[in-house]
């Protein structure tokens, strides 16, 4: 055997680590499957992921990240709840490299796929890749693969208006020869099968109940009286008589009171006339059919019903209303501290004198007025005493004496400057791992190619050293993820330190203020107040925040207070 130039050899190495030194793609698979399910079963969520999965083998430059995917969501828009997570994460950088079976499954609106595929994802530097469309952006940039992409998705947004048409053609046609395309039937009628069609028919108890909703309300008794008589006579929410398949509480059921909107709900729905009045997402309007199964009320009762109703709703917008009063500070923020329900805000009048009568805000636990076995035990308590409390526990808390506000920014500062020194340790060793197992798979070739070693060993060599180096890439975009992240929260954390600083004397108490220092603020009975703070254990570990064994737990960091 000839020998090798040390020059051919240095020339084949030289080109061996250029092969080897190409860009690297954390990927996301995105899939999707539609509301109405039209797209056979060859387009489920999983044999896209699968067919993804299977195109990723042949491409050893695309890490996988994370599948994404959206079941039951339309194409013609994209406010899906995956495909936000998606884009979330290759705005953070997470993701550099979109995955798709087709350009159907991305999207069918023409000018939104065509807007992401020709300008966001090339503004944000990633890659997107069709599989079936054999659609790769990185190696197809040229005018005739655009103009095939921009046929492809008008083709599929005329899809999927075809499809929402035709959908909509056969519900007209069904209701207006009767029959109920609903899914669930009104509580006290159930759907029975006639001559092949779907019929709302009346059962006798359930149907009674709503007869004796309708009367009661129009002789003028309020919601929460009709609720009482409900509760009184034992008989299930119509959402348990579904689960429990009876109507009255029986032994080992759980009664549990109405709710005020199930009520609602009942008084004004039209299908209790005996009229069917019906639409949806492929209707342009509502479709009414005249007396297509037994009425429970008559047209006359129903519209004394809702002609109260609305006589109701214009006293309550008489009254004063929360957008009115003073601003909620603690918006989002109240939890009841004996049930954990939200509070709840509300507005009231309170005479002051003879003339003067003033607005007053509280807040209360919705559960306070039930009448089941959730009913809660807690208080009202008013915006002033809630404001005053919290007022004092900042000035409590927050009192930072010679602390100035310089040394607490240095000192987070340092804290983080700390943490991504670790990082780009971690980051610089990856890499020179990364680098030397290309060093290692080269020196091997050509050890090959010189006969130092066997073909099988070389491929047994190769596999081992390519599993680690894909092994340390992943580990390197985590970092990656790990300094993005490190750098909100250190932009997050600032803000907090700055807002107390601002708070210090307890003045410009805002509801911005409250959401940047407070995680939640639960409320007792007896004005006790107890407060979670959105705070970093850092801080807190060196400026006196709580400890429990040593160790610390920001669930547990709180201020609690009664108020004398």
């Amino acid at each position: 055997m000839g020998r090798t130039s040390k020059r051919k050899v240095c020339l084949e190495s030289q080109m061996l680590r250029k092969e080897l030194v190409v860009q690297t793609y954390a990927a996301g698979i995105y899939a999707r499957l539609s509301v109405g399910n039209h797209d056979g079963k060859e387009e489920s969520i999983d044999n896209q992921i699968a067919m993804a999965k299977e195109f990723l083998k042949s491409h050893n430059d695309i890490l996988l990240y994370d599948c994404y995917s959206d079941s039951g969501a339309s194409g013609t828009n994209f406010e899906r709840k995956d495909f936000q997570r998606l884009m979330q994460d290759v705005r953070m950088g997470r993701v550099n490299c979109v995955i798709v079976k087709d350009f159907s499954r991305f999207g069918r609106n023409y000018i939104e796929t065509g807007n992401f595929v020709e300008k966001v994802f090339p503004f944000l530097g990633v890659r997107f890749i069709s599989i079936t469309d054999q659609y790769d952006s990185l190696r197809q940039a040229g005018s005739n693969e655009a103009l095939s992409v921009q046929l492809k998705n008008i083709a599929n947004e005329l899809y999927a208006r075809d499809v929402a048409e035709k959908a909509g053609i056969s519900k007209r046609l069904k209701m207006e020869r009767g029959e109920f395309v609903g899914g669930i039937a009104p509580y006290g009628y159930r759907v029975e099968k006639t001559e092949g069609k779907r019929m709302l028919v009346r059962e006798e108890i359930t149907g009674d109940i709503v007869k004796q909703i309708f009367h009661r309300y129009e002789s003028g008794e309020s919601f929460g009286a009709i609720a009482a008589w409900l509760y009184a006579c034992r008989i299930h929410r119509p959402g348990d008589y579904k689960k429990y398949k009876t109507v009255c509480q029986e032994e080992g059921q759980k009664l549990r009171q109405w709710e005020r909107e199930s009520i609602r709900a009942i008084l004004t729905n039209s299908s209790y006339m005996g009229k069917l009045v019906q639409g949806g997402k492929y209707l342009e309007e509502p479709v009414t059919v005249e007396q297509t199964h037994e009425p429970l009320v008559s047209e006359e009762i129903f519209c004394r019903v809702w002609n109260r109703m609305e006589e109701n709703i214009k006293i309550q917008q008489r009254r004063p209303m929360r957008s009115g009063t003073l601003e909620d500070v603690f918006r989002g923020l109240l939890y009841c501290g004996e049930c954990g329900n939200r509070l709840a805000r509300m507005a009231g009048e309170k005479r002051v004198s003879f003339k003067e009568t003033r607005v007053f805000v509280y807040y209360g636990c919705t559960n306070m007025r039930r009448i089941d076995e959730d009913k809660c035990g807690s208080q009202y308590i008013t915006f002033l005493q809630l404001r005053k409390i919290i007022v004092h526990i900042l000035q409590k808390e927050f009192s930072l004496g010679d602390i100035q506000t310089g040394q607490l920014m240095d000192f987070y500062k340092k804290e983080m400057e700390k943490k991504k020194k670790q990082i780009e340790k971690r980051k610089a060793a990856l890499q020179k791992g990364i680098e030397g197992t290309e060093l290692q798979n080269s020196s091997f070739y050509l050890e090959y190619r010189k006969g130092a070693i066997s073909q099988s060993r070389f491929l047994e060599l190769k596999t081992r050293l390519e599993q680690k180096k894909k092994q340390d890439e992943q580990k390197l975009l985590d970092c990656h993820t790990e300094w993005a992240l490190l750098e909100r929260q250190m932009e997050r954390e600032i803000r907090r330190i700055r807002s107390v600083v601002a708070c210090k004397d307890g003045t410009g108490l805002s509801a911005k203020l409250m959401q940047e220092l407070i995680g939640k603020i639960f409320v007792y009975g007896g004005r006790k107040v107890e407060i979670v703070w959105k705070w970093n254990d850092v801080f807190w570990g060196s400026f006196g925040g709580m400890c429990n064994d040593g160790q610390y737990d920001n669930r547990n960091l709180y201020a609690v207070i009664q108020r004398r």
